[in-house]
């Protein structure tokens, strides 16, 4: 969901929480055997997922606080445009995942990742993403660009950005929960 209007950044706040829930919901419910289980070698455990959002998000959630550090505060009452390539990007990290991208080096995460340090790192980076979409309100989230830390020639809104790191998030959460139904899961009674 890309923001609109100011009522829509409590949704995305909402949405922050939801999903923290849920990567709790799958710590919570699992062994650490079945949180570092690949359904094959190509493959992320669920535990791979979370450790590859902390890759992505940690860069995205600096470049945006430095660009909403930079903006005078003020106050837009939207509607907020958001640029073809931000509404379209944040659509296709969306579920259910349909197509496989190629994931950039810098973004692979280590298979031997520990499951309750990757899920702390996450839950920082949600409540450190809540802050940062907290502190925006009041700017223009269509009119502010935001340059991607991993491709310099990729621009977003600053909501596009918004939307794409919840959307992306929601993709590999979506991702994690598809490990628990592979065939051969050792999670499963």
């Amino acid at each position: 969901m890309l923001p609109e209007r100011p009522q829509d950044i409590d949704l995305l706040i909402e949405e922050i929480d939801r999903q923290i829930d849920q990567v709790q919901g799958l710590i919570s419910t699992y062994d650490t055997e079945a949180l570092k289980w690949r359904p094959n070698e190509s493959r992320w455990s669920i535990t791979g997922q979370i450790a590859h959002l902390i890759l992505v998000n940690g860069p995205y959630q600096k470049a945006m606080v430095e660009v909403v550090a930079a903006q005078p505060k003020g106050s837009s009452a939207g509607p907020w445009k958001h640029p073809w390539f931000s509404r379209t990007f944040a659509k296709w990290m969306e579920p259910p995942v349909t197509r496989r991208y190629r994931t950039m080096k810098a973004m692979i995460p280590d298979i031997g990742a520990e499951p309750e340090t990757e899920a702390e790192a996450f839950y920082t980076l949600q409540r450190e993403l809540r802050d940062i979409i907290d502190s925006a309100r009041g700017l223009d989230l269509g009119r502010i660009r935001l340059t991607s830390p991993f491709a310099r020639l990729m621009r977003f809104s600053l909501g596009g950005a918004f939307g794409l790191v919840l959307g992306h998030n929601r993709r590999h959460i979506w991702l994690a929960e598809e490990v628990v139904g592979s065939p051969g899961f050792p999670g499963r009674g």
